[in-house]
């Protein structure tokens, strides 16, 4: 008989902070490593080519025949952020609909 542990969600916050974790492991991670955190190559597109390359937290570097990703100055900082919980929080909660004004 199997135990069944029922999943949890990962808040975007969590995910951010486990693909900068297992790039800043070895200073550089593989697609291959990061495919495991993120399940899926279109969420590995989404994540990220269209998040943290975009914004300039990871840089892509093309090598002979695969690619490694580091994260930039920008991505250490970020890092830092997601590593401090409550700062997230913080900020999460200054973005909510009742704080803003346009």
């Amino acid at each position: 008989m199997f135990l069944r542990v029922p999943s949890t969600r990962r808040s975007p916050s969590e995910i951010a902070l486990e693909i900068l974790d297992c790039i800043d492991k070895k200073g550089q991670s593989n697609k291959w490593d990061l495919l495991k955190i993120l399940g899926t190559g279109t969420q590995f597109t989404h994540w990220m080519n269209d998040f943290l390359i975009k914004e300039k937290f990871v840089e892509e570097i093309k090598m002979d025949n695969h690619c490694v990703y580091r994260k930039t100055k920008m991505g250490n900082q970020f890092h830092e952020l997601l590593r401090n919980g409550k700062l997230v929080n913080a900020f999460l909660q200054l973005s909510g609909k009742r704080l803003r004004r346009k």
